[in-house]
């Protein structure tokens, strides 16, 4: 599978994120040992967007709710660490760092809903500067992850997502 970045020109370099499918994107989530979740402001563009939250958080991935997604996941009961994409971004590249629950540093990173700039720019820090897998579950091919959904139409990404959640058994 081939794919492009989601802006003209945007090019990552010699290591360019991996497009994926759902099936291989529940895998990847799967043999994470403690995967986590950043959600942004652009959560409340589509209903199924929290319900997606909500099912990756009982299939045991931690959420963290950047901007004001921390209203709507105290609203639905989701438990979440409210933390800044920045703070969070930085703190994943502290090697002694031990986690938001402080048991565990995430291994992996599943990123959607943020401002796709600054999405691409902790891309491009967690790339650069740690060793935590990424990965964009959001419809546009993000070239400075490690792996990314490619660009999608909102329909057939709305049908990843789903799919995403029925491997994980949620």
């Amino acid at each position: 599978m081939r794919a492009t970045s989601w802006r003209f020109a945007m090019e990552a370099g010699p290591k360019m994120a991996k497009p994926v499918t759902a099936d291989a994107a529940a895998r990847i989530i799967r043999q994470a040992s403690c995967p986590a979740l950043a959600i942004g402001a652009r959560i409340t563009e589509h209903e199924l967007l929290l319900d997606v939250v909500e099912r990756l958080s009982r299939a045991g991935v931690a959420v963290i709710a950047t901007a004001h997604a921390i209203k709507y996941t105290s609203e639905r009961g989701i438990p979440a660490h409210k933390v800044g994409v920045v703070e969070a971004t930085n703190l994943l590249t502290k090697e002694d760092w031990q986690g938001f629950d402080g048991k565990c540093k995430p291994d992996l990173l599943i990123v959607f809903a943020i401002n796709l700039d600054l999405e691409n720019q902790t891309f491009q820090t967690l790339k650069n500067f740690s060793d935590v897998k990424t990965l964009s579950i959001d419809r546009y091919f993000m070239v400075n992850a490690t792996y990314s959904f490619p660009n999608l139409t909102e329909e057939a990404w709305l049908e990843q997502l789903e799919e995403l959640c029925r491997r994980l058994g949620v």
